[in-house]
């Protein structure tokens, strides 16, 4: 079989995506919903089967030929066995069944890509069949009939029919209506109880330009009060707390968590505490989700250069040691702003920098360059050593950063952290950073500890 061409984006479009809560339209799609998405479970876990046999085989003979990870291969393995191993296969889309086998073709290609160490992160292990119970139910449809209706609040999904959405469509149906914009596929998911349905589409959308296409800003984000601080061109600092709501819907969760643990399972009680928590579950990412969007889209619409610096957040969980405070990087979500403003600039026009992981941006003075070497987490307003001025940790760090200005290429910089600058005839141990600033000194160590980049 020939090489299959992947799907190119045609030039002035761009691909979004669009999220909808659902609702059943009438008795019988409650079940057609729950076959669709028991018939990608058994097609996964079938390709599994065949795979693992495969391998298996291969042990004792390696005469056996290998079975293709590839989609096709299982795909065409699944259309020649499925009347044998599954008679009732008509009763749902075929989307649900080719659902299942892509993404054990993904796991698949994970795991091998770990084990080889072509892939960053951690460790991945090998795939294992699904359950019911500890599945999350989704299914993706690329082909068949989906579309949105004109009403605006109703979506068409092949063999389960028409589904009621609880928001309007109309940010995806009107640009649909005027042919700028194509469905790719559609994904219906369960979550907490409820129905969404995930559609990827492209957009033509025509090229645009930030209000201060000139300017830069620098972000400093935290996981203390104060959730992010942002470093205008104007030298002006805007501190962006913590939600409020978050703290109480934590506090919330507790109580209903504690009340959950008195109930018998099973029991009416125990399925209604369930649905107390996941609202709560819910309303916390919401407000996530919202902080996040709205200081992005605030930022890439109006900074032609955006500078964020390189955050490693599961090593920031792993080094809190209480479970509380690993908790609290875990529900900043300070690792989606990152990937949020890469897109987001991208579409406006503008650009997104990202520091060194190792740049002391909370360490070293803005004003004079001064560097304070034993900077603890607690110390949120130091002295400086050279100065004598009191700098404030989080105000620092972002004006920093967004007077970063990258890497250096010069040989003479080859052993040098990157974003640094051992020029020639420079004392030995007192690097300086890469700028047309002279006084950016570093006073203390040639590389910055393993902290400086965190707050």
């Amino acid at each position: 079989m020939g090489t299959r061409q992947r799907f190119a984006i045609p030039d002035g479009w761009v691909a979004r995506g669009f999220r909808f809560e659902v609702e059943p339209t009438s008795a019988e799609q409650p079940g057609r919903i729950a076959q669709a998405f028991g018939s990608r479970r058994f097609a996964y876990n079938w390709a599994l089967a065949q795979v693992k046999a495969n391998l298996d085989a291969r042990t004792t003979d390696p005469a056996v030929p290998l079975l293709a990870w590839n989609f096709y291969e299982l795909r065409r393995a699944w259309n020649q066995a499925k009347d044998a191993v599954a008679p009732w296969w008509a009763a749902t889309s075929k989307e649900a069944y080719g659902s299942g086998i892509a993404d054990l073709v993904v796991a698949l290609h994970n795991w091998s890509d770990s084990k080889a160490g072509r892939r960053a992160g951690g460790r991945v292990g090998f795939p294992r069949f699904k359950a019911r119970h500890r599945d999350h139910g989704r299914v993706r449809f690329t082909t068949g009939a989906m579309r949105l209706e004109p009403d605006r609040r109703h979506l068409v999904l092949p063999v389960i029919g028409r589904l009621r959405s609880k928001e309007n469509t109309r940010r995806l149906q009107r640009l649909a209506a005027k042919d700028r914009a194509r469905v790719l596929s559609m994904t219906l998911s369960e979550q907490g109880g409820r129905l969404f349905v995930a559609v990827q589409a492209i957009v033509c959308q025509q090229p645009q330009t930030p209000s201060q296409p000139q300017a830069r800003c620098g972000i400093d984000l935290g996981v203390g009060n104060e959730w992010a601080v942002v470093a205008h061109h104007d030298d002006t600092i805007e501190r962006i707390t913590h939600p409020a709501p978050w703290v109480e819907t934590h506090t919330q969760r507790r109580r209903v968590a504690r009340q959950r643990s008195r109930r018998i399972v099973g029991s009416r009680g125990h399925r209604q505490a369930n649905a107390k928590l996941a609202a709560l579950d819910r309303r916390a990412a919401n407000l996530r989700t919202q902080s996040i969007h709205t200081l992005t889209t605030r930022l890439s619409s109006r900074y032609g250069t955006v500078i964020i610096e390189d955050l490693d957040v599961a090593a920031m969980g792993r080094g809190m040691g209480r479970r509380a405070f690993r908790r609290t990087v875990a529900q900043a979500g300070i690792g989606r702003v990152r990937p949020t403003l890469a897109y987001k600039t991208a579409w406006a026009g503008g650009q997104l920098a990202v520091a060194d992981r190792w740049f002391a941006s909370s360490k070293i003075h803005h004003g004079c360059g001064g560097y304070l070497a034993d900077l603890t987490l607690r110390q949120r307003v130091w002295v400086c050593p050279c100065c004598e001025q009191t700098v404030d940790r989080n105000a620092n760090a972002a004006r920093n950063l967004r007077d970063w200005t990258g890497p250096v290429a010069a040989d003479s910089d080859a052993g040098c952290p990157a974003g640094w600058s051992c020029r020639p005839g420079a004392a030995r141990g007192r690097p300086r950073r890469a700028g047309p600033r002279s006084a950016w000194r570093v006073r203390g160590s040639t590389r910055p500890s393993s902290g400086g980049g965190s707050h």
